[in-house]
């Protein structure tokens, strides 16, 4: 009954794989929001293109995870 760690380690990380782009995102353009003083238009624009990149990674991350496993 030998667990292969490495499987389940790699569906534990999708989690950081999904939202660190979106937090990023957020990030990034809350800053440049404050220096540019164009409140919340880069905020928002980030956040959403972390969105769109977390929601990439994650299906990308899915389908090679699903490949490993019919293996």
């Amino acid at each position: 009954m030998a667990i292969e760690t490495g499987k389940y380690a790699r569906f534990a990380a999708i989690g950081a794989e999904f939202s660190s782009p979106i937090i990023a995102g957020a990030l990034v353009g809350h800053y440049l929001d404050l220096y540019f003083h164009t409140d919340p238009w880069l905020t928002l624009s980030l956040f959403l293109a972390g969105v769109f990149v977390g929601f990439y990674r994650l299906i990308r991350e899915l389908q090679a995870a699903q490949k490993a496993l019919d293996k």
